[in-house]
């Protein structure tokens, strides 16, 4: 999973056209953007690759986005606000302004449509008053930047809710302050470290979208040049978020060491989101009788788990015959991983 954006100032002249062959061959299943992709042929790459989409909407112009493409098969699921938390000046000096638009926001979604959850990117992890605001918020995406440990977010906000969780965006950028260079092997180190103390937790964190995919230029300078430039924060490893260098590839799509280091380790923990791979079918979905018909165009048995949007396991079986009993489900959102020797799927199961 990745953060990928398209900036006011990107002026690089590469497309989604140029960006979907990288991804898939970094092992990349899931991006997460910062606006509603509107461009149909985007998204039907991006389906056809096998690559889902977190789609951020417009908190004030959404339901005809909803409405619109709510069947696409690219969507993973709907979010609102990046790190709206931080500014309060956005909402009257008020920030309970935002956790109630965020609110209305949810719900009105799940009433569009119920087959896909709805998330927000908080920065860092939810308090009381946010959760409490929040009730119809199925996922909470946390911004992590706490140098190497983002893990730690993970177990705070397991401690006091049950709703699923996802890292919205850790990583490290490629500039360091105090040498006042470039240090590719620097942020592939921390990026090695980063993901897999997120993976380590994924019983409690279903993902992360690492920040970010390429380089943008227009954040801190002339964006015809790449300059130095940010804020300090808690980045590996000059306590700086140099803002144009996060890429896991440079701004013409050159990959950098960590490009490597996410291809290595998403290979070993992904699974393939394109049906094709294993060809199975489903149905009824949504499913409200109990029982699940598997149409495989395998006769040897299937391996089936069940996870939960918290990423627990609930059901784990080997199956002959065509169908499985699930009655045992609460009503929700699950992901139904199917195997068999080395072929895998992933399907999205909806329990009513």
């Amino acid at each position: 999973m990745l953060c990928k954006r398209r900036g006011n100032g990107e002026n690089s002249g590469y497309s989604f056209n140029d960006d979907i062959p990288l991804l898939v061959d970094a092992n990349i299943n899931t991006i997460r953007t910062y606006a509603a992709i509107t461009n149909v042929a985007e998204l039907n790459a991006f389906a056809n690759a096998g690559i889902k989409v977190i789609m951020m909407l417009n908190e004030n112009s959404y339901t005809w986005y909803v409405n619109q493409f709510k069947d696409h098969p690219a969507i993973l699921m709907w979010e609102f606000g990046n790190e709206f938390n931080y500014h309060p000046e956005w909402f009257n000096n008020n920030i309970q302004n935002w956790y109630n638009v965020l609110e209305n926001c949810a719900a009105t979604v799940k009433s569009l449509d119920p087959n896909h959850p709805v998330s927000t990117g908080h920065g860092e992890v939810p308090d009381s008053q946010a959760l409490n605001s929040c009730p119809s918020v199925d996922v909470w995406g946390m911004n992590i930047y706490r140098w190497l440990s983002p893990d730690s977010a993970i177990d705070e906000l397991a401690a006091v809710t049950d709703k699923a969780m996802y890292i919205s965006e850790a990583g490290a950028d490629s500039f360091n302050i105090n040498s006042n260079s470039e240090n590719e092997s620097q942020q592939a180190q921390a990026t090695e470290i980063i993901l897999n103390a997120i993976i380590a937790k994924s019983d409690l964190c279903i993902g992360v979208t690492l920040f970010e995919f390429c380089d943008e230029w227009w954040k801190a300078g002339n964006p015809n040049q790449q300059d130095p430039g940010g804020f300090s924060n808690a980045i590996p490893y000059d306590n700086f978020a140099n803002e144009e260098y996060w890429g896991i590839v440079t701004r013409d799509r050159e990959p950098k060491l960590s490009y490597y280091v996410v291809q290595e380790i998403y290979e070993a923990t992904s699974l393939s989101l394109n049906d094709n791979f294993l060809d199975i079918n489903i149905y009824p979905n949504p499913v409200s009788d109990g029982f699940l018909n598997i149409v495989s165009n395998s006769n040897n048995p299937l391996n089936i788990s069940i996870y939960d949007l918290n990423g627990r396991e609930v059901i784990s079986q080997k199956i002959i015959f065509d169908s499985i009993d699930i009655s045992g489900l609460s009503q929700g959102i699950y992901s139904l991983i199917l195997s068999e020797g080395k072929k895998s799927t992933i399907k999205k199961i909806v329990v009513k």
